[in-house]
């Protein structure tokens, strides 16, 4: 069985059996099934099948909720969700690595010189934090917990509590390796002295005034925006199923990717730009004049301002989509008609 289709099935017997909280579980065992994917290498279908079956899983949350003999915690307080403040000297961090699942990811530069990060926790949700030899490491915990620690955990954490903030020195001398799913993924005013990559899923990523010697930044199944972002190497901005958004980007190489969904650009400066999507629009405005570019362009079903194929430019251009337009304009001379 295929994990959507586990899903599928999972939430319908949660809803034939009336459990309150479907969309939470539905998160819950989307996001457990991605862990075991990724950490213990299996595949989708062996994931699926180390769970137990939907309507046995279904049976034991609705077994767990208050009011149908279910054990009640021993310590009310124990359960009690709050925040956690950690706060570290900037200058002996080199590199920051966050794992992290559910919870929004949002990293922002200001005029400091320490870098404090906020968690929530909860019996449900807590980190590993670490500092050693110059790499600052926050891991969610993986934790085997109960149906019934599930139930109540999930109905007492307000939404406002599901964010991991880390605060950083505008210049950042570290790099980054920040990974989350299922939530938002935001950066914002940082220049980062070393390489940043910054990945999420089905959730958008929003990076704004940031800079790097390198920047992978991934997404799916959500859009992305970058406003003001650069890098002295490379730039990948790679998403799927939403738009993607790029002004005033710039870097010696771009690459641009979505799918099913319009890729628009304004400002974006590389002497080698990639810009890839399929069933979307590829529009915007580009630097300079067509004849600066050695262009390749194609699409099917739909019209292209560009040429498909031209030599000579000292900048290499790239844009290809499907069943869409692409409509690029430059703010040069020799406009192409």
């Amino acid at each position: 069985m295929k994990r959507e289709e586990y899903l599928a099935e999972l939430k319908l017997k949660l809803e034939e059996n009336d459990f309150g909280q479907v969309e939470e579980a539905i998160a819950y065992f989307s996001d457990l099934l991605e862990d075991r994917m990724a950490d213990e290498g299996m595949d989708e279908e062996a994931a699926v099948a180390s769970l137990e079956a939907p309507a046995r899983v279904a049976s034991q949350l609705r077994e767990g909720q208050p009011g149908q003999g279910a054990q009640q915690p021993p310590q009310e307080d124990a359960l009690k969700p709050g925040l956690r403040t950690i706060t570290a000297r900037a200058d002996l961090v080199r590199h920051i690595r966050v794992r992290d699942r559910n919870n929004r990811l949002t990293l922002i530069g200001e005029d400091r010189e320490d870098i404090q990060i906020r968690h929530p926790e909860t019996e449900k949700v807590r980190y590993n934090f670490s500092l050693q030899d110059g790499s600052l490491a926050l891991v969610r915990e993986e934790i085997r917990i109960s149906f019934q620690l599930f139930v109540w955990d999930v109905a007492r954490i307000p939404r406002e509590m599901r964010e991991v903030e880390i605060r950083v020195p505008r210049e950042l001398a570290a790099e980054l390796d920040l990974r989350t799913s299922n939530a938002k993924l935001t950066l914002e005013n940082i220049a980062c002295w070393g390489g940043a990559e910054a990945v999420t899923s089905n959730a958008a990523l929003t990076a704004h005034n940031l800079s790097g010697k390198s920047l992978m930044l991934k997404a799916s199944n959500g859009s992305m925006k970058l406003e003001n972002v650069s890098a002295r190497s490379a730039i990948q901005a790679i998403t799927s199923n939403a738009r993607l958004t790029a002004e005033r980007v710039s870097a010696p190489s771009l690459v641009l990717k979505t799918s099913n969904a319009t890729l628009w650009v304004d400002g974006i400066t590389s002497d080698d730009i990639t810009l890839a999507t399929s069933n979307g629009t590829i529009k915007g405005e580009l630097p300079g004049s067509v004849n600066d570019y050695a262009i390749s362009s194609g699409t099917s079903n739909a019209k292209n301002a560009l040429p498909p194929m031209t030599t000579g430019g000292s900048r290499r251009l790239s844009a290809h989509t499907s069943n869409a337009n692409i409509n690029l304009w430059f703010s040069g001379k020799d406009q192409q008609g």
